[in-house]
């Protein structure tokens, strides 16, 4: 009997995290879907975690491959999925036991293509703060548009693709681009421009672990500026809508970037000594503020706006009282 949703999981390097993460999946309450977890050639004992999984549960699949990155897993059960609906977790994080069949039950209500939940960024609680639940339906260049201004004015953003569940049909044609960070930005623009419809709930359904160890929490690599490549995306995909307010806003999120970049480094520095560090902030730098102006009439948040200010005026006046902060807490621990 072909399932009806296929949930994706990334397997790598998680060996502490994955026995949470597919728990959490096999107690959904909607329990007709696949579980495809995809063992993305890790060097540790994941792949052997998988099997058993899948000894125990004819639900799961486990597929074996070289190392390829997030975005290689993600096709790879793509490939294979046979369900109506796909929807993706990543394996160091974990969901709520209704998120799968409250997906499901928008879609069908709203006749929707995609719908979508809120998250929270954990570091292993679940100590969720849930507001009034609101569910806002979106058609055609509406969809674009909210995705774009989420984006630039909301910290829980809706770029992820974790917190989602597509109608199978939407990935005909398209992939996540391999060896790419960031991957999920473009990837969602493509899938929401094709899709009739988009529901959102900002219903808190999604843990994402913050475990320091992140991409988005090390410290800066030459890899990092591949973000300025998607904002080059957004930007070339958006010129297709024709919209102007859709352009204006991925032009916006383009150039939030380079504060994007900047704030990394304030927070985290970089992953290893090199010359050319200096020169990468003066550079950065240059570039914020000359979108300085055009970043001020964007929807980024207030507190966003101050800090684009200090940075533009030198880094060290951000990465000085974040440095004090951090000691303060030492010191309290």
């Amino acid at each position: 009997m072909v399932p009806k949703i296929s949930i994706i999981v990334p397997v790598y390097k998680v060996e502490k995290y994955l026995k949470r993460c597919v728990d959490s999946i096999l107690a959904q309450t909607y329990q007709d879907f696949e579980l495809i977890l995809v063992n993305d050639g890790t060097p540790d004992n994941c792949g052997i975690i998988c099997d058993s999984f899948a000894a125990q549960d004819k639900r799961i699949r486990v597929i074996h491959k070289e190392n390829g990155g997030l975005s290689s897993a993600r096709n790879a059960g793509i490939e294979v999925a046979e369900g109506e609906y796909i929807g993706f977790v990543d394996s160091d994080d974990w969901i709520t036991y209704d998120m799968f069949e409250y997906l499901l039950n928008l879609i069908e209500e709203y006749d929707c293509d995609v719908s979508s939940v809120s998250y929270i960024l954990s570091k292993g609680e679940e100590n969720i703060k849930q507001s009034k639940i609101e569910i806002k339906c979106y058609e055609g260049n509406d969809s674009l548009h909210n995705y774009l201004f989420e984006g630039m004015s909301k910290r829980i953003a809706d770029f992820p693709v974790w917190n989602k569940l597509y109608k199978r049909h939407l990935f005909n044609e398209i992939r996540f681009p391999e060896g790419q960070l960031y991957e999920d930005g473009a990837t969602n623009f493509m899938l929401l421009k094709r899709a009739r419809k988009y529901v959102k709930s900002n219903k808190i359904s999604y843990f994402y672990f913050q475990d320091g160890a992140s991409i988005t929490r090390r410290g800066f690599q030459n890899k990092d500026l591949e973000i300025l490549i998607v904002g080059d995306q957004m930007v070339e995909l958006a010129l297709t809508v024709g919209d102007q307010e859709i352009i204006k806003l991925a032009k916006m999120k383009q150039a939030r970037s380079y504060f994007s970049l900047l704030s990394k480094i304030s927070l985290y520095g970089f992953t290893d000594k090199r010359s050319f560090k200096d020169k990468t902030v003066i550079e950065l730098t240059q570039k914020l503020r000359s979108e300085y102006i055009f970043l001020l009439k964007s929807p980024m948040p207030l507190n966003r706006k101050f800090v684009m200010s200090l940075l533009c005026i030198h880094i060290n006046l951000v990465k000085i009282p974040i440095q004090l902060y951090s000691k303060i807490k030492l010191l309290k621990l």
